[in-house]
Order: C-alpha cells, then sequence, then structure tokens
C-alpha cells in the first residue's frame, strides 16, 4: 500500500483527513478533483497512519470495549452483567462501497427463511456494520442514488445503523471515518448532501514543476521496489499515527474559549450560510486541530486552519447565493474575532448547560 507520507503536496486533503481520524462523529470528508489527481491513493494510504485498536475479540462489530456509547447490543449485556470482554489488537481496515449497492448490502437485512422457519432472528450484516470503527470509502459519491449516499450520512452523523424488516427492527453500532470521492467532470452532488459533508476539500492537480517531477519520481521508485519505498516513508507514517493517537487522547481536554464560539457564530450569521451544521462542524474541526497540534485551546489559528474545509462548500441565503470564498471568509473570521474579545477569557462549560444555568 502507498504510504500516506509519499503523497506529494494536497496538504488541506490530508488535514482534513487527520481531524477526520481525530473527532469520527465529526462527520464525512469529501475529496472532489478531476482524473488523476491522487485522490484514491490519498484515501487508500489513510489507513496506514490510523492508531490500532482495541476491539472486543468474537463482536461481529468490533466494538470498542472502553467505549460504552458505542457498543453493541450483545457487548452492552456482557458488560452491563460484569462479564469480561476479551479484546484484540488489529490494524483499521478500508471498507468500500461499490457503485451500484443495493440498500440490503449497505444496511444488512433479516434473514426472513429462518425467522419464518425457526421464528429465530438472525441479522445479516452489511457494510456499514463491517465499517464499523473502520474507514467507509464512497468512490464516485457523486453517482450513488440520494437515498444510498442519505444512508450512509445518517449512519455517519448518528454513530448506529437501524435496520427494520418484516416488523424487525435491529440497532448496532457503525462509527466510522467517512470518506468520498468524486469527479465533478461526471457531475455534482445536490447541495443537499454536499452539506451533509462535514469538510469538503478540492484536489487539485499540481502546477508546480518541481513538485510534479517528484510526483514522477516517487511513483516510478515505488514500481521498482514497493517494499523499499514503504521503508522510506514508514516513519513518517509512524510518526503521524503517534500524533493522532495522543491527539484522540487530548480532544476531550481542549478548551472552547466563547470568544470563539462568538467568532464562528458572528461569522456564519454575517456570511448568511444556511443551516447551524457549518458553525458546529468549523468548532469541532478546530478542536481537532488544536488536539493535532497539542494547543491547550482552540485560538483564531486554529478556526482559520479549519474554517475553509469546513464552510466554503456551504451555500448561503436559502441556496440563493455562491459559497464563500476563502480570502472572504478569513476576513470575516478575523472581523468577527476582534468584536468578540470584549467577551474576556472566559471558556466554555457544558456543565453549566447541563444544569440549567445558561
Amino acid at each position: 500500500m502507498y504510504p500516506f507520507s509519499g503523497i506529494v503536496g494536497q496538504d488541506d486533503a490530508k488535514l482534513a483527513l487527520a481531524i477526520a481520524a481525530v473527532d469520527p462523529g465529526i462527520g464525512g470528508v469529501l475529496l472532489s478533483g478531476m482524473k488523476g489527481t491522487g485522490k484514491s491513493t490519498l484515501v487508500r494510504s489513510f489507513v496506514n497512519i490510523l492508531p490500532d485498536q482495541t476491539v472486543v475479540s468474537d463482536c461481529v462489530y468490533g466494538c470498542v470495549p472502553d467505549d460504552d456509547r458505542f457498543l453493541c447490543d450483545s457487548c452492552r449485556d456482557a458488560a452491563e452483567a460484569g462479564k469480561s470482554l476479551g479484546t484484540i489488537t488489529r490494524r483499521p481496515s478500508l471498507v468500500t462501497v461499490p457503485l451500484g449497492v443495493t440498500e440490503d448490502r449497505l444496511l444488512g437485512t433479516i434473514n426472513v427463511e429462518k425467522l419464518l422457519k425457526e421464528g429465530f432472528k438472525e441479522f445479516l450484516p452489511g457494510l456499514l456494520a463491517n465499517a464499523n470503527n473502520q474507514v467507509l470509502y464512497v468512490d464516485e459519491v457523486n453517482l450513488l442514488s440520494d437515498n444510498i449516499t442519505d444512508d450512509i450520512l445518517d449512519a455517519c452523523a448518528g454513530g448506529f445503523n437501524t435496520v427494520e424488516r418484516e416488523g424487525v427492527s435491529v440497532t448496532h453500532p457503525a462509527r466510522f471515518v467517512l470518506v468520498g470521492t468524486m469527479n465533478p467532470e461526471e457531475g455534482n452532488l445536490r447541495p443537499q448532501i454536499l452539506d451533509r459533508f462535514a469538510m469538503s476539500v478540492d484536489v487539485r492537480t499540481e502546477m508546480n514543476p518541481l513538485r510534479r517531477i517528484d510526483i514522477i519520481e516517487r511513483n516510478l521508485a515505488w514500481e521498482t521496489d514497493s517494499e523499499r519505498f514503504g521503508n522510506a516513508f514508514g516513519k513518517a507514517d509512524a510518526r503521524l499515527r503517534k500524533t493522532i493517537s495522543a491527539a484522540r487522547r487530548r480532544l476531550e481536554g481542549i478548551r472552547l474559549p466563547v470568544s470563539a464560539i462568538e467568532t464562528v457564530a458572528g461569522a456564519m450569521s454575517s456570511l448568511k450560510v444556511d443551516g447551524q451544521r457549518p458553525d458546529l462542524v468549523t468548532i469541532r474541526a478546530a478542536r481537532a486541530w488544536a488536539a493535532l497540534e497539542d494547543r491547550g485551546e482552540v485560538n483564531i489559528e486554529a478556526l482559520k486552519s479549519v474554517a475553509p474545509l469546513c464552510v466554503c462548500h456551504r451555500t448561503r441565503s436559502g441556496g440563493m447565493n455562491q459559497p464563500p470564498e476563502p480570502d472572504e471568509l478569513m476576513e470575516v473570521l478575523e472581523k468577527n474575532s476582534s468584536a468578540s474579545k470584549s467577551a474576556g477569557q472566559r471558556y466554555f462549560d457544558p456543565e453549566k448547560v447541563l444544569t440549567g444555568e445558561e
């Protein structure tokens, strides 16, 4: 597999993928670009920088035992009964959604024959079950039917998949890093679907001749001896794995100044960006960026680093205006950052919301 660190350039795409790795619940990453720009290589090499996982050994969904929010019924019942959950360590893998996939193959289905003959409810897991705690890759997402895309995005946002067939309902965890790729030459995503992706990156053809030389030389070296090429960049991938693993541990401790929330809310309001998703995603991505950079709190640098990924694919004014340009977004963030400094250095405290103090 081509090493992630061996890919030349594409810094925005790499950052978006790293942020999604730190906080999988943030939503999907869309890589949009012309053919031959390395989108598929980026996605396939992405698993190289994901940390190893400790999962329940005999669980069909690969539940993470120390995260009781996303346990299947079987693992939760065993844990509540005080039973020890055996574990194994594994490398994350890539689960690919093929073009033309059916809902039964994606979501899973009930074995109706067994249900009718034996009265036994047997769930046949689909791709979303296989993708739990893995990377779900949707190539040519713009060519999928809208209902399939909605199913994937619903599971990505909620972390669970629910299947209802023949009066039987089954719910299982489906928490994955979603990555979609598309070539705009083959058609665009509807704005309603595009908005559901947390981050979107335009993967452009490299025009710098020196970088193009690097791309040629690295690909020729890979074709000559892929094992030695992988070893040459393996240390860099290992460092990235450690960085992401540490960032995951730091994430919950990243402080969120009230001024940062005010900056984002004011900027999105000024830009007339549709919906509240851009605000929420920008804040979550900024926290993940701060965790990656080993910063203690979210600041204007964090917001500026992630906002183009989170906002520049959003419609405005009810779809009447085009998405904001990066320069416009930076200007509005800076303006609202200056205005919010008068609030002082207070930090968001979820306890105040949970106890009704705010």
